[in-house]
């Protein structure tokens, strides 16, 4: 048990310095969401999770990769923890934007709650979501969101479940870093 919990202070720890760092002063270099995403999935089902992909081809443009790498890690690693075991990650263009999607069948995110669900420290009641955490996963994804122009929705999704949705512009308008 001692070994569990030193393991998820470490998580915590860790999710508390990928926050306090500024993910402004990584460089921008031209790089395909779309292979970020396969990479994403191929390392989820070596670790034996079950996902389904729905990445189509994307225009590369400037981004943070490890930003972005850690944007797609936070959102799968919500959905597989919240979402249940019907998680999918989607990539696609849309009118001059690059959305990435996960998307999941846990018990969603009542529409009230989602823009505070993107604040540090903010999670939802322990007796609805059932489970642990630091309250700084989406902080970070909607973070690293607006670092590179775009946003994070947290959507309901159609049958039940969640669309957490990444928009980022395709040409870039990169955000003033907030310190």
């Amino acid at each position: 048990g001692m070994i569990a919990d030193i393991a998820e202070m470490d998580a915590i720890i860790g999710q508390f310095l990928d926050f306090a760092r500024t993910q402004s002063d990584e460089p921008l270099e031209l790089t395909d969401l779309a292979e970020l995403a396969r990479e994403a999935v191929e390392r989820e089902q070596r670790l034996g999770h079950a996902l389904q992909a729905r990445i189509e081809p994307v225009p590369k443009r400037g981004l943070r990769r490890m930003g972005i790498k850690r944007l797609i890690s936070n959102l799968l690693d919500n959905a597989l923890a919240y979402g249940g075991k019907d998680v999918c990650i989607a990539t696609r263009s849309d009118g001059g934007r690059l959305i990435l999607e996960v998307l999941d069948r846990g018990p969603g995110i009542p529409r009230e709650e989602a823009e505070r669900l993107k604040q540090p420290f903010t999670r939802l009641e322990p007796a609805r979501s059932g489970k642990g955490g630091s309250g700084l996963g989406l902080a970070i994804v909607d973070r690293i969101a607006r670092h590179h122009g775009g946003s994070l929705e947290l959507l309901a999704r159609e049958g039940g479940g969640l669309v957490a949705r990444a928009n980022l512009p395709i040409h870039e308008r990169v955000a003033a870093p907030d310190r």
